[in-house]
């Protein structure tokens, strides 16, 4: 049992995004990934968008949960890169699911607004939630947005996101609030 413990612990530690390999032990855990390549400009200078997840839900496979599910995020151009890496400690309960055409970018003030939700598949109930990373002017953020879909299929955000957003700059949090409500009114739209 230690040497699980002490094994997850070393997996947490290493990073998602290829540069290192997974620690052996952990390799069973480790069954596929999901990878984004995107490529966009903010102003004049090209980006690329890297975004892997590490055992993500997998339908045909009909893998809902897991021991560990990790989502990491690169923005990258010449003279910058940020990460975000999210190990989602509910795996057990349902794993990260990656919806790629739900990636999207926005020109604000002249700075591009790169936003990257997720949702989570497994034990499915009328409350849920969407995650969002947000890439925009060389700061990241990380947001958990809660959810709740009636009986009759559809889904409203139940959370307040003037409060959960504050940190966003005004123009910014608009388009995520209408990205949000936009991509995820139907029950349909979390799976």
């Amino acid at each position: 049992m230690k040497s699980l413990v002490t094994s997850l612990i070393l997996f947490f530690f290493v990073p998602a995004c290829g540069q290192k390999a997974v620690h052996d032990s952990l390799k069973v855990y480790y069954q596929d990934s999901l990878t984004v390549h995107k490529n966009f400009k903010d102003g004049t200078v090209p980006n690329t968008l890297n975004v892997k997840v590490i055992n993500p839900c997998n339908a045909e496979k009909e893998r809902f949960d897991g021991v560990v599910t990790i989502i990491s995020a690169t923005v990258k151009n010449k003279n910058y890169s940020d990460t975000v890496v999210y190990s989602y400690p509910d795996a057990q309960s349902g794993l990260i699911n990656l919806k790629t055409n739900n990636i999207s970018d926005h020109n604000i003030n002249k700075h591009q607004a790169v936003l990257i939700p997720f949702t989570y598949c497994g034990n499915w109930d009328n409350d849920t939630k969407v995650s969002c990373i947000i890439f925009y002017n060389h700061k990241k953020y990380l947001y958990h947005i809660k959810y709740h879909c009636g009986e009759d299929g559809k889904c409203k955000i139940n959370d307040n996101l003037d409060t959960t957003l504050k940190n966003l700059p005004e123009k910014l949090k608009l388009k995520v609030i209408k990205d949000l409500k936009t991509k995820y009114n139907k029950s349909n739209d979390f799976q």
